[in-house]
């Protein structure tokens, strides 16, 4: 098993709620971005063995993966998956490079429960607007 780790700005409360009702927008809408995490990691490999999402509060700084303009207390979501395929997201000798393309513009529903504030409703895996990252590994998210 090949395990890869994603952190993100981006709400994706795993709630589990399918349908749509009034009395739960916010939960579909979480739901929907975690649905849409799991779509995109499909695209190439089938991802196994899923742990998370898992959220926590973490200062951002010069020494963390997301730029300045999120700096501060933030809510952070975590996850890791596994994939049976070695190097299935390796471009060039980056082994999550392959992520990064997937998730670049993808849509999210933003204005749930992050703290985190974004210039365009979407993914975005590089540069002042890095929205999400992806690390190769597993961490253990019991104790983010």
């Amino acid at each position: 098993m090949n395990f890869y780790t994603g952190i993100t700005l981006v709400d994706i409360t795993a709630t589990g709620v399918i349908r749509f009702r009034n009395d739960n927008e916010l939960k579909r809408n979480q739901q929907r971005n975690w649905e849409t995490v799991l779509q995109c990691i499909g695209i190439k490999a089938q991802p196994l063995i899923i742990e998370g999402p898992y959220s926590s509060t973490f200062t951002i700084d010069e020494t963390t993966h997301f730029p300045d303009i999120y700096f501060g207390e933030q809510k952070v979501w975590f996850f890791s998956f596994a994939v049976e395929h070695e190097d299935v997201f390796l471009v060039n000798d980056d082994p999550v490079a392959g992520l990064d393309e997937i998730f670049a513009q993808v849509p999210i529903i933003c204005g749930l429960n992050e703290t985190a504030r974004f210039m365009l409703p979407i993914f975005y895996p590089y540069g002042a607007i890095k929205n999400i990252y992806f690390i190769k590994g597993r961490i253990n998210l019991n104790t983010v």
